[in-house]
């Protein structure tokens, strides 16, 4: 698998980004992500380190599509069809499924959601990675995990902290194969 530089994955940001406030706001977060999710990498063997460089720089390239808000649901999926038409896909996973641990058919029916009905679940150990760390990062600042858990608690309830919990507990465990 080819990947693009850093450059190229910012400029792709940039096409996308409606004005230059939005663009840095989106670039400040995802650096931050990119930081979090090459430190959590560290000590596992086998990952594509420029899968996780290049993917959690990109994860979010459809927030500049839906915004913040009730649309902002879609982010991913959205994200996932622009790295397609790019030419990029092999960062469109990453882009749809990073959201929180990830969004089950179930989830989607039961809440209602504006989603294809689908699983969105990270599967590879770089989408994991990618997901996880984006969930530490709030605006550009990492969060400790206890406050990530908190967040998801209090936004999506005790279960789905639950699935957050149990995603860090895997990727502690990559460590160890």
């Amino acid at each position: 698998m080819k990947h693009i530089t850093e450059k190229e994955a910012i400029s792709l940001l940039k096409k996308y980004s409606p004005d230059e406030r939005v663009f840095k706001i989106v670039l400040n977060h995802v650096k931050a992500v990119q930081k979090k999710a090459l430190a959590m990498a560290q000590g596992i063997p086998g990952l594509d380190l420029e899968l996780i460089k290049i993917g959690s720089l990109l994860h979010d390239i459809g927030r500049f599509k839906t915004g913040p808000g009730p649309k902002g649901i879609r982010h991913g999926v959205i994200g996932g069809e622009i790295l397609r038409k790019e030419g990029v896909g092999q960062y469109a996973s990453i882009a749809e499924c990073h959201i929180g641990a990830g969004i089950r058919k179930e989830d989607i029916e039961k809440q209602k959601l504006d989603l294809p009905l689908k699983d969105f679940i990270p599967e590879t150990k770089e989408e994991k990675i990618v997901a996880q760390a984006d969930n530490y990062i709030f605006g550009d600042k990492e969060a400790p995990f206890e406050k990530v858990l908190e967040r998801f608690e209090k936004e999506l309830g005790h279960d789905y902290a639950e699935r957050v919990k149990r995603m860090q507990k895997e990727i502690d465990g990559m460590k160890e194969e």
